[in-house]
């Protein structure tokens, strides 16, 4: 049997990962966000993942909303939501301007 050449090798541990993730229920999701918000969105992503009544709440949450059309507008909805015990620090952005995403 051949061996596979190291250029192939990447390419394989690429593969099998992915199939490890699709076969425990998990997707791969890329996002852009402003850089202060890159923790933020990836204690989220986390919380999310572990599952448990953290991420119930979370979903409970955002059921049945609209998705919010800027990253201050989520930020917003996250704050509000820690009044119910779910807490998250975010520390003020130097900059507060609204962007459209054009969801």
């Amino acid at each position: 049997m051949p061996k596979a050449s190291p250029k192939n090798q990447p390419a394989k541990r690429i593969l099998a990962y992915r199939r490890r993730m699709e076969r425990s229920g998990l997707n791969r999701v890329e996002v852009t966000v402003p850089a202060s918000d890159v923790a933020h969105v990836k204690a989220l992503a986390h919380a999310l993942r572990e599952g448990g009544a953290q991420a119930d709440q979370l979903r409970a949450q955002l059921q049945d909303q609209h998705l919010p059309q800027t990253g201050a507008t989520f930020l917003a909805r996250l704050r509000r939501g820690a009044q119910d015990g779910f807490e998250i620090e975010t520390p003020q952005r130097a900059r507060e301007e609204l962007r459209e995403t054009g969801l």
